[in-house]
This record gives C-alpha cells, structure tokens and sequence, in this order.
C-alpha cells in the first residue's frame, strides 16, 4: 500500500542575536535655578518634561519643552539644559543604545529632534514610556527578576512602536536611496566579521577600504554616509559586531577563551582580553563567570 506524503505548513521567526544597553534611566524633579552643562554621549537619549519648563539646546538649536513635549536625540550631539519660569521641573530622561542596524538607521535619519506632545511619534510611544516611569518609582525594579522582566517588556514595546512610527514618518527617497546603501555597507562588515572566523584575521582598516570599493563609493564617502545613518563609524560598527560576537562565543561552555580569542582574529589570549576589558570593563572570564561556574 503506498504511503501518502503529509503534508504540512511552517512558520517560523528570524534567527536575532542583538543587544542593547539602556543607561542612566531617571525620573528627577529639579529647581528653578537648575541646569545641566552642555555635553555629548555615545547613547541615543529620550528626555519628556513632565510638568514645568525645560529649555533644551541640541546642536545650538533652542527648543523649549513644555509637560508632554520630548526630544529624542542621537549619539554625539551637543546638549544643555536649564529649567524655565520660577517653578521646579520635573523630567524622565533615558539613554539607550542598540545594535540592530535597521532601527540604528531609522532612530539616526529622523530629520526631526523634538517632538511636541500631541505628535504622532509622542502619542505612540507614551504608553510604554508611562510604564517605564511607573517601574522607575519601584524599589522592587532593582531586586526582583519579575520587575526587571516588566522592565525589559516595556523597553521592547518602546523600541517596537518607535520604530514603526519612524518608519512611517521618514519617507525622504534621498534618505531612502542612501541608507540602502549603508544598510548594504552593514551587512558587509558584518560578513566579515563572520569569514574572519575562517581566515584568523581581520584589519578595519583594510575591510572599509575594501566594502567601499565594492559599492563604488570613496572611503571618505562611505564613512560619512555610515555615520549619517547609523550614528558610529564602520570601524565602530566593527568593534560592536567584535564585541557582540565575543559575548556570545564567550556564553559557549564547549569553547575556550583561547579557542575564543582565535576564532576573533586576535594573535593571544592577553590582546583579547585587553580589548575586551576596554570595550566592557571586565576581563573575559569575569564575563563568563556570570553565566558559567
């Protein structure tokens, strides 16, 4: 008797392996004479005033933020701050950082900086920035795994509606035409980050040189259109795919530090671990430990 052959449907989801940091997160209430000096961080930052005024300055533009109004800004540039009026101001600020290149991209072409409170972008991601600020006020945020996974449910749904809603919003086909080609560039570095597992061996250096040649482009042109897009240099994006790659052979028990090292290119054991401590402040085997006894 012949067997039939059964058939049958499949749905499966992408295979993800990024990271994200989320730094400094606060709620503060602040004085009227209050303000904060002008400075610049590695981090994209998302600063809603809740009541009161705050004047805030990005890259020498003035822009004055009144209870719901928020400014969401990107790594490297220049700010300061200072209350308005003679009352005291209350804000929630966060600093983040993710390496998904497609979000990295959306978050650095917004041609936008403040968004006043009945903005599309400001009403689509109050709800999970309201949860983020009812968690800020928990003691219980810092100590139990049940409040720091609410927690990390919050920033996800931060991250989902902020994205959707900036991909709506920025439509530019100039901006369109040349983040595909830094997205294209993204993929490249880290497919080399991937063959380098092969071959032992990469230079930054030379890999730029070379993915720029590729897409027809000068260096100095590729540097600037990454940058544009993405918010760090290719020779950055490198050491974040270097140091995502590292994490994660490093959380694999089967592996050596040794066996680690080579896998990343590195001559030794202590040049690893001097970059890695530089890019963590931890040596390898700390990191490990906290996964592995």
């Amino acid at each position: 008797m012949e067997q039939k052959e059964r058939q049958k449907r499949e749905f499966m989801l992408p295979d993800m392996d990024s990271t994200f940091r989320v730094f400094g997160v606060h709620w503060r209430t602040v004085d009227p004479d209050w303000s904060y000096p002008l400075h610049k961080h590695p981090m994209f930052e998302i600063n809603l005033v809740i009541s009161g005024t705050q004047q805030f300055t990005v890259e020498r533009m003035n822009y004055v933020q009144q209870p719901g109004d928020l400014l969401l800004f990107r790594p490297g540039d220049h700010h300061e701050s200072r209350v308005l009026g003679e009352e005291e101001m209350t804000y929630y600020c966060l600093h983040f950082d993710v390496d998904e290149p497609s979000f990295r991209e959306l978050l650095c072409r917004s041609p936008r900086c403040f968004y006043p409170s009945g903005s599309e972008l400001t009403a689509a991601i109050r709800p999970a920035l309201n949860k983020l600020i009812e968690l800020t006020h928990s003691e219980e945020s810092v100590i139990r795994t049940e409040a720091r996974m609410h927690i990390l449910s919050a920033l996800f749904e931060l991250f989902a509606v902020l994205s959707g809603t900036l991909s709506k919003l920025n439509q530019d086909p100039a901006g369109l035409r040349n983040s595909e080609v830094a997205s294209r560039i993204a993929m490249m570095l880290e497919e080399a980050v991937d063959e380098m597992s092969d071959s032992g061996h990469l230079d930054e250096k030379d890999t730029v040189t070379s993915i720029a040649s590729a897409v027809g482009y000068s260096t100095s042109s590729v540097n600037r259109m990454f940058t544009k897009a993405f918010g760090v240099s290719p020779r950055q994006y490198l050491s974040v795919i270097m140091l995502k790659k590292s994490k994660l052979l490093l959380m694999d028990p089967e592996l050596t530090i040794e066996e680690i090292s080579s896998k990343l290119g590195y001559n030794n054991i202590a040049h690893f671990s001097r970059q890695f401590k530089r890019w963590t402040g931890e040596s390898p085997s700390r990191f490990r430990g906290k996964f592995h006894e």
